[in-house]
């Protein structure tokens, strides 16, 4: 978990309050990394656009809006088992479309008929909108089946997964499946959808002047303990990668041998509105660290979200 109690709380107050947020160093060190995302970012689009222009070819996905976001590929097999699960969720207005990526990889069987049971009981604001099964699982190659949820507004769950099928054996004589199969199943690791997933992070050009130009009424604040952490820089990691939001003015970049530091993070939420987050940390000489945390957004509701995330960390 993100948030939680400290041994020893750091007093946060120590970081100043009008703080200039720290610059990332250019050409070396933590510049380095800062610029390394940026290419990754930009790397990393086509694959949005591939999915993008995949899943407008599925019919059952018609009506579903325009794409937000995509995730990265989680696997949901251990390595080395016989067959070969990946996921994929896409992010739409109100729809979130699950891409399991399906291999086999045993030659003496086909599987047929292939689709994913989701079981909905921890993750009630989501209902089943359609299935797209798999005729048949391809033999060291990949494809997808598709499951899509609808759901209400920024909903979030977890999912416990059944990848189901029919087995059929391979005659080793003729390299022909068997006619007559077998319903299978097989367990796949569970999943989730969380507020981050709703986020993309949009980096702002002026912070201070977009932060000012937000209603100071969305604001919300408070103060959390994020207990022990090897660096002030592991925990600005941590909640970069919590929170879905990107990192503004290089802040990302903790100085070195820092006890305290403010990161300024943005993003834009499905449905357009966006939030600005000033995170200041501090830490103390047990390593725990302290966090005050400041959103605003264009819609209020979503910096109550933001510190909801954080508190149930």
């Amino acid at each position: 978990s993100l948030a939680g109690p400290t041994a020893r709380p750091f007093d946060v107050s120590t970081v100043p309050e009008d703080e200039e947020p720290a610059k990332a160093v250019a050409a070396s060190g933590a510049g380095g990394r800062a610029g390394a995302a940026a290419t990754t970012a930009v790397a990393a689009a086509p694959s949005f656009e591939a999915y993008k222009e995949k899943l407008n070819e599925v019919p059952e996905f018609a009506e579903l809006g325009e794409l937000f976001k995509s995730s990265a590929r989680v696997d949901l097999v251990e390595s080395e088992t016989e067959y070969s699960i990946t996921c994929v969720k896409h992010i739409f207005p109100q729809h979130v479309v699950f891409q399991f990526d399906c291999q086999n990889t045993i030659p003496e069987q086909v599987l047929e008929n292939v689709s994913v049971l989701m079981d909905l009981a921890e993750a009630e604001d989501f209902e089943e909108f359609c299935q797209v099964p798999l005729a048949t699982m391809p033999l060291n190659s990949t494809s997808p089946a598709y499951v899509c949820l609808s759901h209400q507004g920024l909903s979030t769950g977890i999912f416990v997964n059944i990848l189901q099928f029919t087995a059929k054996e391979v005659d080793p004589s003729t390299g022909e499946a068997e006619e007559e199969g077998y319903e299978d199943e097989y367990q796949l690791e569970d999943l989730s959808v969380e507020f981050s997933d709703y986020i993309k992070g949009q980096a702002v050009p002026n912070f201070r002047k977009r932060w000012e130009e937000l209603d100071p009424e969305s604001e919300r604040a408070d103060e959390y303990g994020l207990g022990e952490r090897d660096s002030l820089q592991d925990a600005v990691e941590a909640i970069m990668s919590t929170l879905g939001l990107q990192p503004c003015e290089g802040t990302e970049a903790v100085p070195p041998n820092a006890r305290s530091h403010m990161c300024l993070l943005s993003g834009m939420v499905i449905g357009g509105s966006l939030v600005l987050a000033r995170v200041r940390l501090g830490i103390d000489a047990g390593m725990n660290v302290a966090m005050k945390l400041e959103v605003r957004a264009e819609d209020p509701e979503v910096s109550d979200a933001i510190h909801a995330v954080i508190a149930e960390g």
